[in-house]
């Protein structure tokens, strides 16, 4: 059963000109389900069809279509059919669809007037998904199509690998299919870790198996789809250059209130410029109907530089309110990454500044001299092993020591000796047993294990702390935790 109300973040779906989101390797055996049909299919023709539910609630009246050349458009060519009694469908495919039928997504157009055989009839049009599964389907195999399939399917469209890849491509090159597949699995593990579920759940029938929790989860990620289609044709009128544009409406708990259980409604907007720029990154939390803004919690913009050697530069800029009545702040963020030897070295200053009024405007001119906070990092790969150190300084524990000429770095990157970080980063004590040996208000390191046949995940804390999540196959996660990195309990506090 779905054990674990999610505080931070309940549903994630977006709705961008390539609407973008998830994907899966489902498909689920459930014998005592019954398919009705308004057409009889014969044996032979069992053999070429798709079979399962569309879930909401229970949908009649869906079109179920195979996006053959997933271009998300249902063409006249491309095969569908219209879902019944308890949301069956039986989607009759020719040898060479059935074939494509792993490789390329399935969609469902609920239209209005279509039927919730459990919250009656639909006012409002949207859109579910079911991923590919990128193996072949036995012929019991049920693939249901529901709000929590669209989530996996909308994380995974954009990705480089997913991204217009049809099925004749994918049936010529093993190379491309084995690359989609790692993309598939690893983008499933974090789908059901963050739903704290398990993958059977995920492609599961949860109305005929009573789970109430992650009906009422599915119920919010429609209404979040929903609002988020309504929102993007707004925004397309509005942005007609955008290259990208993306609506997210999601429930999360309030940020000045960590600790409630309290969830509300936000909405995210991300719109991209056709050179890459960042035109709106904004997040407002919004009232239960998802129309009205109560105020806007969170405006960014980003500036990013190529620097020659592989090396970049991202300077961002954060207005945040944390309620109606918050004149809000700006926060400030410069990051410089390096990239030497197969090692990834950040550096990046950051101040908060209170604004005045809430007509004070966050932009991009800023002295970072006077920034109190710093941030180092390294990043690199061994032996298949990721690995991760953080380190934070800054004015008040007076740790923010050395590296004095580091800061308004954009202006001054041609004069900065950068074997100068690299050998203090060098020096700090990044590996993961090692005593860190620069000044620090904290750090983390971590340690990700994909080696094995399931991912393990070791944390260690300035504070001694140290953690460790070892995934299952269902994609579950055991935590452990432990004082020395040696001796591990399950009792963590």
């Amino acid at each position: 059963m779905f054990n674990s109300p999610i505080k931070t973040l309940s549903l994630a779906l977006f709705c961008s000109a390539v609407i973008s989101g998830c994907g899966s390797k489902g498909g689920s055996k459930s014998p005592s389900i019954e398919l009705d049909s308004n057409k009889k299919v014969t044996t032979e023709e069992n053999r070429y069809a798709r079979r399962g539910r569309v879930i909401d609630g229970y949908v009649q009246g869906a079109t179920v279509w195979l996006d053959l050349n997933n271009n998300k458009t249902k063409d006249a060519d491309e095969p569908f059919v219209v879902s019944t009694d308890k949301g069956s469908y039986i989607l009759e495919l020719t040898e060479q669809q059935a074939k494509c039928a792993s490789y390329v997504p399935t969609y469902v157009d609920v239209p209005v007037g279509a039927i919730d055989e459990d919250l009656g009839e639909v006012t409002k049009p949207y859109q579910m998904v079911l991923p590919p599964t990128l193996e072949s389907l036995n012929d019991e195999a049920l693939q249901h199509i529901t709000p929590l399939t669209t989530v996996l399917w909308q994380s995974l469209v954009e990705t480089p690998e997913f991204k217009d890849a049809t099925c004749e491509q994918l049936i010529q090159s093993n190379e491309q299919r084995e690359a989609l597949l790692i993309v598939l699995e690893e983008t499933t593990k974090q789908v059901i870790e963050h739903y704290n579920i398990s993958e059977e759940q995920l492609f599961s029938d949860y109305i005929e198996n009573g789970d109430e929790a992650l009906q009422k989860l599915a119920e919010d990620i429609v209404k979040g789809l929903q609002a988020s289609v309504e929102k993007y044709i707004e925004l397309a009128k509005k942005y007609l250059n955008a290259r990208e544009i993306r609506v997210l409406h999601y429930k999360g708990t309030p940020p000045n209130q960590p600790e409630s259980d309290e969830r509300v409604w936000y909405r995210k907007i991300y719109i991209y410029s056709n050179e890459g720029d960042t035109l709106v990154d904004e997040t407002a939390r919004v009232d239960d109907s998802l129309k009205n803004v109560l105020f806007i919690h969170y405006d960014r913009k980003i500036k990013s530089i190529q620097l020659s050697g592989g090396h970049s530069y991202t300077q961002t800029v954060d207005v945040v309110i944390n309620d109606p009545e918050d004149i809000g702040a700006c926060v400030h963020q410069e990051k410089l990454t390096l990239n030497i030897n197969d090692i990834q070295y950040e550096i990046d200053n950051w101040k908060l500044v209170q604004r005045e009024s809430k007509d004070q405007t966050c932009d991009f001119d800023v002295d970072f001299n006077d920034a109190p906070n710093r941030g180092l990092s390294v990043s690199y790969n061994k032996n298949g092993v990721h690995y991760l150190a953080e380190v934070g300084q800054d004015k008040d524990s007076n740790t923010k020591e050395g590296l004095t000429d580091w800061y308004n770095m954009k202006s001054k990157f041609s004069l900065l000796e950068l074997a100068v970080i690299v050998y203090y980063l060098d020096q700090s004590g990044y590996e993961l047993h090692d005593d860190v040996t620069i000044p620090y208000a904290w750090w983390h390191k971590r340690k990700t294990d994909d080696t094995g046949e399931n991912r393990v995940i070791t944390s260690r804390f300035h504070d001694g702390r140290w953690t460790k999540q070892s995934y299952k196959s269902d994609g579950t996660y055991v935590l452990e935790c432990s004082t020395d990195g040696e001796n591990w309990t399950t009792e963590c506090n």
